[in-house]
């Protein structure tokens, strides 16, 4: 039996075996030889048995009449079954010019009334595909996948409401999104080809949503698959081309997902320790959409390769919306090419929101650095190469730190010179640990985000103990095995009064101290947030100084100074100290007898340093507008001159 459908679809059917429902029996089928053939691909189902189902006269006539005047959906709605089941279901589709094949194990749909399938399940699936893989040459290469999928199970498809989606268009009452599916799991998903795997323990979600198009889907896909190159479109397709697009994106309700347990083992790189594999392996990934609004996560992220590794505990994003970037496409799709001149292009760009990464640990080789096998590679019988160690060109490379000195070097041989520092000024290894660390674009005007956080905390790097570059050598004298160091930065557009609040610019040391800036601009507009530079250039002239604070604490950082130099000069650490506030007592009170009103903020700043501890100064203009910029151009002439414009206040605890 053959059905020819709508848009090129067609059904085929080898037996049918069955009855339709009469007085207690209900209707049930054995179907034999089943083929579905759409524009998206084809379904094949060698057997399957459809059990308890309505099939009395007028219900086969509807469904099965191509006179029938009810739609896809209609029909579908109009089918009541008990269950359908199929020993085997194969799914072939032709993607981007490459064919899929899947073949789903023991199929069944339980509970089908209204449209809806209540459970459905399968006991496991296989599957193959083509992809194009980077290969070395810098191209492309046809890799064959192959794959397995454990048991499926899911709840509440609505099959009518997805004809609905692809056949019809959107009603007066089709104003939200509706439920597409329910719970969904699918377990044990593993693919592989020649040389790489990957797997999840499991794929899960909670729901999608989807509403209405426009326009059918189907004839949507069917449009923008005959367009080839939009370029060459008129002014009007293009516009028309690029709204389909924008209106198959809006069709996204609300939906989740979550992958557990991945695992991928690929080769090294070629070249490169041939035959071992690179391990990446993450806890849980998580994805939820609301319409243009999404938000993701990672957790449990490590990647590596013997003892080489790179590992985090969690990486999200939160807040990131793409609902100003369609807003301004579809204003760009309204647009002549003489208006798009004009466009703000920065409205195209997405409120980013948050980023975060936390539990950072890396313990990498140093692509710069110079390993001792490297340096060992010359071979030592040869005369040549010898003699060439012996005075080696500015060309070669020098001798990693690891190599020992001594047996093959002579006594004569010259020291390398300052401007050739050696190898072991460049770590071998790249070692670091952050436990924490955001980025916050959000609030955006014209696309530009107005209000914006980053920040890091405590970022771990190691002071190596055998280190000849001086900095590390001088930590090491100040007692540092690692450093351990926190950022900040925090500013946000106070639109209402214009003006720029600087919350937080610091830095900071574990065991040091830390440093802090916060402040008010005024005169901060909206032409900041055109995109045009030649407004923001001129923006910049309103810009006024209203109040600066800064604060300095110490957490030892001075004590371990102190006592560096104490034992590098033969004094204590009292002696030192001594010196330190009378040197320092001195030259600022000189400063304030020729400035009285820095005797206050003077005071404070020789408390501090004579007992460290918190220092905070506050700068603030008496003017209430705040301090121009062109009476800053005259004070960085005079700085003195400023001191006429502001109030000062200094404390020290």
């Amino acid at each position: 039996m053959s059905l020819p459908l709508a848009n090129g679809s067609n059904v085929h059917i080898a037996a049918v075996d069955g009855r339709p429902k009469i007085l207690f029996l209900n209707g049930m089928l054995e179907v034999n030889g089943l083929d579905i053939e759409v524009s998206t691909g084809k379904i094949s189902v060698p057997h399957a048995r459809v059990e308890d189902a309505n099939f009395d006269p007028s219900t086969l006539t509807e469904l099965l009449s191509s006179k029938s005047p009810a739609s896809l959906s209609k029909r579908i709605e109009r089918l009541a079954v008990k269950r359908i089941s199929a020993p085997e279901v194969a799914l072939t589709q032709t993607i981007a010019g490459s064919e899929q094949k899947t073949v789903y194990k023991n199929v069944a749909l339980d509970d089908i009334a209204n449209g809806r399938v209540a459970h459905y399940s399968a006991d496991s699936a296989s599957f193959e595909f083509a992809m194009d893989i980077p290969d070395v040459g810098g191209g492309t290469k046809k890799e064959r996948m192959a794959g397995s999928i454990g048991a499926v199970t899911g709840q509440d498809f609505d099959a009518a409401y997805m004809a609905r989606l692809y056949t019809e268009k959107a009603g007066p009452d089709d104003n939200e999104a509706k439920p597409l599916y329910g719970p969904l799991s699918v377990k044990a998903i593993a693919f592989s080809d020649s040389q790489s795997r990957f797997a999840y323990d499991e794929m899960r979600s909670n729901g999608f949503s989807m509403r209405m198009p426009a326009e059918p889907l189907l004839e949507t896909l069917e449009k923008l698959k005959s367009v080839t190159n939009p370029e060459e479109l008129a002014p009007e397709e293009r516009r028309a081309f690029f709204t389909r697009i924008l209106s198959v994106v809006d069709m996204i309700g609300k939906g989740d997902m979550e992958m557990l347990g991945l695992k991928i083992d690929v080769p090294a790189k070629d070249g490169e320790d041939e035959g071992k594999q690179v391990k990446l392996a993450i806890d849980r990934m998580a994805l939820q959409l609301d319409g243009r609004k999404l938000d993701g996560a990672l957790h449990g992220m490590s990647m590596g390769e013997g003892g080489d590794y790179a590992k985090f505990s969690e990486a999200s994003i939160t807040g990131f919306s793409w609902d100003s970037t369609l807003e301004a496409l579809k204003k760009m799709a309204q647009l002549n090419e003489q208006q798009l001149e004009t466009f703000p292009f920065t409205t195209l760009l997405p409120e980013f929101g948050t980023f975060r990464v936390a539990g950072i640990d890396v313990d990498l080789p140093n692509p710069e650095g110079v390993s001792a096998t490297d340096a060992e590679s010359v071979d030592p019988t040869d005369e040549t190469d010898a003699s060439a160690s012996d005075a080696p060109s500015s060309d070669e490379p020098v001798p990693s730190a690891e190599q020992p000195d001594g047996a093959d070097q002579q006594a004569s041989e010259p020291a390398p010179s300052e401007e050739e520092p050696t190898a072991a000024s460049v770590p071998e290894r790249i070692r670091f640990a952050l436990k924490n660390y955001e980025l916050a674009l959000t609030k955006p005007y014209n696309g530009i985000p107005t209000d914006i956080r980053v920040s890091y905390e405590d970022l771990s790097v190691p002071v190596p103990a055998d280190a000849q570059d001086e900095t590390f050598v001088q930590l090491r004298k100040l007692g540092f095995e690692k450093l351990v160091l926190s950022s900040n930065l925090e500013a946000a557009w106070d639109e209402p009064n214009q003006a720029l609040v600087i919350k937080d610019i610091s830095m900071s040391g574990k065991d040091v101290g830390s440093l802090s800036l916060s402040g008010l601009m005024g005169g901060f507009t909206k032409e900041f947030f055109s995109g045009d530079t030649a407004m923001t250039q001129v923006a910049l002239f309103g810009l006024t100084a209203r109040e600066m604070k800064l604060k300095i604490e110490d957490a030892g950082g001075m004590a371990k100074a102190i006592k560096l130099y104490a034992g590098q000069n033969g004094m204590t650490e009292d002696q030192v100290r001594g010196m330190v506030t009378m040197i320092a007592a001195g030259v600022l009170q000189q400063f304030a007898a020729d400035q009285p009103k820095l005797q206050g903020a003077v005071d404070a700043l020789s408390r501090f340093i004579a007992k460290p501890g918190i220092f905070t100064l506050t700068v603030r203009s008496k003017a209430e507008n705040g301090i121009g910029v062109f009476d800053l151009a005259a004070v960085s002439e005079n700085p003195v001159l400023l001191l006429d414009k502001v109030d000062l206040e200094a404390t020290a605890q």
